[in-house]
C-alpha cells in the first residue's frame, strides 16, 4: 500500500504541474492509472493468501480451503480416501497431488510451487504411513 500511495503522490504532483499548464485532462488518466495499479496489487495479494488445511481424524479426512476463513470444505471417509501423486505431463512442472474417494477427486495444494509440493508429499506420506502402522 505504501508503494501505491507513493506512486499516487508522484502522479498527483505530475498531473498538477500539467494542470497548471492548462492540460487538466491528465488528472482523470492519472486516477485511472492509480486505480488500475491498486486493483492489480489487491487481487494478486489476495491470491497469495490462499490457505488449504487438511485434517486427518480417526475416521475422516477434511480439506478446508479459503483466504481469510473457510470458503469451501470437503469431507472424506478415511477408510475409502486414497491420496496419490501424478507426475507432470510437461517437464519442469510440479507434481499433482490428489485425494480420491467414491469416484470424486480433489487436487491438493494446487497453488503451491514445486518445492512446497515436495514437502507436502513427504508430510502426507509420513502421516498416512504412520497411521497405517498404528492400526492392528
Amino acid at each position: 500500500m505504501q508503494i501505491v500511495a507513493s506512486l499516487a503522490f508522484i502522479a498527483i504532483c505530475i498531473s498538477s504541474y500539467f494542470a497548471l499548464k492548462g492540460l487538466w485532462l491528465i488528472f482523470p488518466f492519472a486516477g485511472l492509472e492509480i486505480g488500475f495499479l491498486f486493483a492489480c496489487l489487491y487481487y494478486r495479494l489476495r491470491a497469495n493468501i490462499n490457505t488449504e488445511v487438511i485434517t486427518f481424524d480417526d475416521s475422516t479426512v477434511i480439506v478446508d480451503r479459503g483466504t481469510y476463513q473457510v470458503e469451501k470444505s470437503w469431507k472424506y471417509h478415511r477408510m475409502w480416501a486414497k491420496i496419490f501423486v501424478k507426475n507432470p505431463t510437461i517437464r519442469g512442472y510440479p507434481k499433482q497431488i490428489y485425494i480420491r474417494s467414491h469416484g470424486k477427486e480433489l487436487e491438493l495444494g494446487s497453488f503451491l510451487n514445486k518445492k512446497d509440493k515436495e514437502i507436502l508429499i513427504k508430510d502426507l506420506k509420513h502421516i498416512v504411513y504412520a497411521s497405517d502402522l498404528s492400526m492392528p
